[in-house]
């Protein structure tokens, strides 16, 4: 395991990104397994349209541009709308085996599919080295291994029923990024509008802290903010909360380099 900075050159572990480096035999039978199951799960419709990211014929400009297209729409009726971009910490590190194992055969993944995937996220050890300085041998029990092709598939399929906990939104997501979008209730005063969207979008954070928790999938508070758009004068009058930590709202928002 390499330990590659992701912005500075001299930094702290946590701002670090773990590549793992597998061995040649793996990354060919990992090949023939991803075939193998994105047949499954894209026969059985198994992950949402909404997920974009790592599936073929779905591409992230698409993504961006329906959701561009859903908040244009909204704020032409006069309608006050507000975006939840979430930033999962460390979300592939944080892949939870017996929960992902569990959920995949909920979703009706063959028994050979799931022996071959417990197998392949139980009983790995690793190394980190840096700068020729080799630790020791430690077992990992979360996540699968950064740089493999089929982490990211299992990964999605692991989040595909992130949506019905929180359909009180529309969402977007690619790969591990995603943007919940809220607006208030058409041919209301906007005043009303304002209210209900309030209380919306405080029934959208609880339940994705609920979702967090129940996934074991954490969520970066410091990455995750709320950009209000309307056509009215002014912008949100309160705050948004998550646990003990506030929300900011941003004035303008870089999501997936748009």
């Amino acid at each position: 395991m390499l330990l590659l900075a992701k912005k500075d050159p001299i930094c702290t572990p946590s701002a670090t990104r773990p590549i793992s480096l597998l061995d040649v035999f793996l990354k060919i039978n990992e090949k023939v397994f991803l075939t193998r199951f994105q047949n499954i799960i894209n026969k059985r419709g198994l992950l949402p349209d909404t997920q974009s990211g790592f599936r073929e014929k779905f591409r992230l400009q698409t993504r961006m541009l329906l959701f561009l297209e859903q908040v244009l729409s909204m704020m032409a009726n006069s309608t006050p709308v507000a975006t939840i971009f979430v930033d999962f910490k460390t979300a592939f590190d944080q892949l939870w085996f017996e929960g992902c194992i569990g959920k995949l055969k909920r979703m009706g993944i063959p028994t050979p599919f799931l022996k071959w995937i417990n197998n392949w996220l139980l009983n790995r050890r690793a190394y980190v080295e840096i700068q020729g300085r080799k630790s020791r041998w430690f077992h990992i029990h979360r996540g699968g291994p950064q740089g493999s092709i089929l982490t990211p598939t299992v990964f999605i399929t692991y989040h595909s029923d992130m949506t019905n906990y929180i359909n009180m939104a529309s969402s977007y997501m690619f790969a591990d990024d995603l943007a919940a979008v809220v607006s208030g209730r058409i041919g209301e005063k906007y005043s009303l509008q304002y209210l209900d969207l309030e209380h919306r979008l405080k029934s959208l954070l609880d339940a994705l802290e609920f979702y967090a928790i129940l996934s074991i999938q954490p969520i970066n508070y410091e990455k995750t903010v709320g950009l209000w758009s309307a056509c009215a004068i002014g912008g949100p009058k309160f705050c948004l909360h998550m646990g003990d930590t506030d929300i900011r709202w941003a004035q303008e928002f870089k999501c997936l380099g748009y």
